[in-house]
């Protein structure tokens, strides 16, 4: 009987690892992807598609492999733990707009252009613009894929991108559910990281009780110019961005938890650069400790300095293409708000700092506690490009930190008062991203684009970015660039084939002209 039960338990282990995935079989599928974007620009630069789809097929792959190599085989991830990760992650793209089911906010307004001229003209192309040749110059990493796959095609680019994001963001959620122990533990981590927000409502609620005006169709802009972004809003808005940020910020974490080497996190860095450059702004602080922390202790290797190498290699092109010309976007210190400031330390970053800060058991260490909550005051004072950016992007990896510390001290609570505590804080930053999602079913889905990216530029219904934020001059590449095709500059009477809404009502036609 005892060798009957004995051999039963084997066989259950064996089924159970059977089906799993490990989770370097996951990093390693989301390294391949990142930079498979870097390789596939080459070809929007104008070199020979034979030999980008060599690359393409080469590089990636050895780069995922040296990864798959570099990490302990150990852990591992259920497959009904991925599939749920990938369903919710469709769900939360799609409710943001993606695949033209739903409504997306008015920053897809460019983003569809971008993605349309992508698909629709030959590489390299330019614009005529302000009387001068001018080349796309964007974080264009999240369009590629989706523009080689859908072409021509308005469908087949919109369920590219779709399909494309869900999987990264799946692979996202995946690897981050094996840094917490058990289902509850990783259900409170992922209600706390989707609905991970500053108190914005009380914002508006002071501004309203002020009698200036409060906007509650998207209540993050109350604090004049100041602004951490939920992550549904980043979702929904910027979800480049965000996969960018919260991979920076799974791969620190990883090593910190000695689930991968420092190597994967150093290679994660150059990697994500054509999504979000202004990413790497917030972490290079992280970065630095990292650095210094293993030259201390001796805990690197030979193959941390490959694998980085490599991914350095992979991205040097997108690296100098963001940089050609990015001075235009100018920068520097912000003239300070006190009282602004003020009340938005305590209803974005502190709620969530002040228990994390005294939670010596979390699964993140106390030292990358201060170092996120450093940033996090201090991002507010500095400025790069227009209407906040860089603290809005910056601040995508610290912000992630301080979600998963939260998350993994709400998982431990044990007392009524913390867990009451808990869920006043997460309820009152829950109300920005219901607002998000409301606008999903207050307006139609979002309208086919119509116009390129120039004719689109001064016709979105959001504020207009100076145009060094998408377009540097084609002799800036000094002509390394040789563009094959020019983008139509001729634009129809409407951009789009019905109104684009927008949450005060009123419709792009309407209020942007040409």
């Amino acid at each position: 009987m005892t060798q009957s039960l004995s051999a039963l338990g084997t066989a259950s282990r064996e089924r159970s690892i059977s089906a799993s995935v490990s989770l370097r079989c996951l990093t390693a599928s989301l390294v391949a992807l990142f930079a498979l974007d870097n390789i596939l620009l080459l070809g929007l630069l104008g070199s020979p598609h034979l030999l980008v789809a060599g690359l393409a097929i080469i590089l990636p792959a050895a780069l995922s492999l040296l990864t798959y190599m570099s990490m302990p085989g150990q852990t591992r991830v259920s497959v009904a733990t991925i599939a749920a990760c990938f369903v919710a992650a469709a769900i939360l793209l799609i409710m943001g707009g993606e695949g033209r089911l739903f409504y997306a906010s008015t920053d897809w307004q460019v983003r569809d252009a971008v993605l349309a001229d992508m698909g629709t003209h030959r590489w390299p192309f330019d614009y005529w613009l302000n009387g001068r040749a001018q080349l796309l110059r964007a974080p264009v990493g999240m369009y590629l894929v989706p523009a080689i796959l859908g072409g021509a095609s308005q469908l087949g680019r919109d369920w590219s991108l779709l399909l494309q994001n869900s999987l990264i963001l799946g692979l996202l959620f995946a690897q981050a559910s094996a840094l917490f122990e058990g289902l509850r533990a990783r259900l409170i981590a992922i209600l706390v990281f989707v609905t991970f927000s500053g108190w914005d409502v009380l914002g508006n609620l002071i501004l309203q009780w002020t009698g200036s005006e409060a906007r509650w169709d998207h209540i993050e802009g109350w604090a004049d110019g100041y602004e951490y972004s939920s992550h549904i809003t980043q979702l929904f808005w910027v979800p480049q961005h965000a996969f960018a940020g919260w991979t920076v910020a799974l791969t620190y974490l990883l090593w910190r938890r000695n689930l991968a080497p420092i190597g994967l996190f150093a290679a994660s860095l150059p990697l994500i650069a054509l999504w979000s450059p202004l990413v790497l702004f917030g972490a290079l602080p992280f970065a630095a400790f990292a650095g210094i922390r293993v030259l201390l202790t001796g805990a690197w290797s030979g193959r941390d300095i490959l694998v980085a190498i490599v991914a350095t290699s992979l991205a040097t092109p997108a690296l100098i293409y963001l940089s050609t010309g990015a001075a235009a976007m100018g920068g520097g210190l912000l003239p300070p708000k006190a009282l602004v400031y003020t009340l938005v330390m305590l209803f974005e970053v502190i709620p969530f700092l002040l228990p994390i800060l005294h939670d010596r058991a979390n699964v993140i260490d106390h030292a990358t506690k201060l170092i996120a909550a450093t940033c996090l005051f201090l991002m507010p004072s500095w400025s790069i490009g227009t209407f906040g950016d860089f603290q809005m992007r910056a601040s995508i990896m610290p912000l992630a930190l301080v979600a998963i510390a939260f998350a993994d001290w709400a998982a431990r609570l044990v007392h009524r008062h913390e867990k009451a505590g808990f869920l006043i804080i997460v309820a009152l930053g829950s109300v920005t991203g219901a607002v998000e999602i409301a606008q999903v079913f207050r307006f139609a889905p979002s309208p086919v684009p119509g116009c390129s990216l120039a004719a689109v530029w001064h016709r979105q219904t959001s504020r207009t970015a100076p145009d060094a934020a998408y377009f540097v001059p084609a002799e800036a590449f000094q002509s390394w660039v040789k563009p094959v095709e020019r983008v139509n500059a001729d634009a129809p009477a409407k951009c789009w084939n019905h109104p684009w809404r927008m949450p005060t009502g009123a419709n792009t036609e309407q209020q942007s002209r040409p």
